[in-house]
């Protein structure tokens, strides 16, 4: 009910009434076992915080996507579906002994009011793994936070160092998802590094596209909470062939197929967009290695590069949102092709538009416009995704009155359900022409 009566009324009427109401109900949800409910609802009342307090960190995709868990989670709960119910939060368990090398770290900035650092590290076999530095703090600590120091056992090292190094761990501790225990109780050693273009970390890249996309979507259908901290990163060989609209077009495979590469924060204080911007008029047509954040169909958010042509004061690698790119740093362009079109699927992006309008003014947002963006599904084929949104706007529009001439409190739960229907068919559908983009 809670989470119906904010979809209606949209951002702007989730004052601390409607919060209040949220967080009793995950409250009530952890305290009978509901352990994904109790979290997704968190999170809702954390994004609904950041957007009224205008903070940039704020994703309105964020709050829809955790919006559906909430209320998909309690639709299948009530439908007697046990699978939905997830698992309370696990401590760290003891993994054995490690030996990692370093791949990149990225700035955190994240709308819940935490910022801090984040560095992956791979092992020999290629499982990937997370050193997290983050906590309560200002946002603007995200722009030093990766040369603070990790804040493991006898490592004496940087963010910014660890992802050039390595390090032994004896009788490591990490959560389910890949974290590591840290703090100095921790038995670890800094140890040496490897570059990207030697194994072990080679071996990221030599995995197809077609299964780190199968590997990221299998993650994405999982509750926040059980998610592998690494499964959506994207480890992209190609050639840089020029701008795009949000960054790169990077061609891949040697087939034509090229991926979009944007940034995952576009706050001029990082410096990803520059970066990015730099490459992408200087470095035409030349060769990149790239990891990033896989984020729709050929598309990644770019977090650090690798190239042959790369200075060796980067240490090997580029971390976009830490370090800043000159002119000097870059050879210049070569001569290259025209860029190709990044890949153009149906417009499931019409449906997604509805739901972020939702989220974002209530039912209000449904008075116009949606029976045009139906038409406009309808003319692609695409008869569900078209019925679907009639439906949503049918619901925006109903207001029943009873016999006394109030409102039916029962509209607000047949627009959630309209809503949660749309939400379900816009996943499962993108994520089928995602893995098509792909190939």
């Amino acid at each position: 009910m809670a989470g119906a009566e904010m979809l209606a009324g949209g951002i702007p009427g989730a004052g601390a009434v409607t919060q209040a109401a949220l967080l009793r109900a995950g409250h009530h949800a952890r305290a009978t076992g509901l352990h994904t409910a109790a979290a997704a609802s968190v999170r809702v009342v954390e994004q609904l915080r950041a957007a009224r307090r205008e903070e940039p960190s704020f994703q309105r995709a964020a709050l829809t996507d955790d919006l559906r868990e909430l209320l998909l989670v309690c639709h299948r709960v009530a439908a007697g579906d046990a699978s939905a119910v997830g698992v309370a939060r696990r401590d760290y368990q003891p993994v054995g002994d490690l030996r990692l090398f370093g791949v990149f770290c990225e700035p955190v900035r994240a709308a819940t009011g935490h910022a801090g650092a984040v560095t992956y590290l791979a092992d020999p076999g290629g499982r990937v793994w997370v050193v997290s530095d983050v906590k309560p703090a200002e946002p603007s600590v995200a722009l030093t936070a990766t040369r603070g120091s990790v804040d493991l056992g006898e490592v004496r090292l940087s963010h910014h160092g660890l992802a050039r190094a390595g390090l032994r761990a004896i009788n490591a501790h990490a959560s389910v998802v890949g974290r590591l225990s840290h703090g100095r109780a921790r038995r670890a050693v800094a140890a040496p590094g490897v570059g990207w273009f030697d194994d072990p970390l080679d071996a990221l890249w030599r995995v197809p596209l077609s299964s780190q996309v199968d590997r990221w979507l299998a993650g994405a259908a999982l509750p926040v909470q059980e998610r592998h901290a690494a499964h959506d990163l994207a480890y992209v060989d190609g050639v840089i062939l020029g701008t795009d609209r949000s960054g790169l077009v990077v061609a891949v495979g040697g087939d034509g197929r090229t991926v979009a590469v944007g940034v995952p924060h576009e706050d001029p204080a990082l410096p990803y967009v520059g970066n990015l911007r730099l490459l992408a008029t200087q470095a035409r047509g030349r060769p990149v290695r790239v990891v990033g954040r896989f984020t729709g169909p050929a598309r990644i958010a770019a977090l650090a590069v690798a190239a042959s042509w790369l200075p060796p004061s980067y240490g090997g690698h580029a971390d976009l949102g830490a370090q800043r790119l000159t002119r000097a740093d870059v050879p210049g362009s070569t001569a290259a092709g025209p860029p190709v079109p990044p890949f153009a699927g149906p417009p499931l992006h019409l449906v997604r538009h509805q739901l972020e309008r939702v989220v974002a003014t209530g039912r209000a947002a449904l008075l116009a416009g949606a029976e045009l963006d139906a038409r406009r599904l309808a003319g692609a084929h695409l008869a569900t995704a078209a019925a679907v949104v009639t439906g949503l706007a049918a619901a925006g529009v109903r207001r029943t009155r009873d016999v006394f001439g109030r409102l039916d409190p029962h509209d607000s739960q047949h627009l959630a359900q309209a809503w949660l229907t749309a939400a379900v068919y816009e996943q499962a559908a993108t994520a089928e022409a995602t893995r098509v983009a792909w190939g």
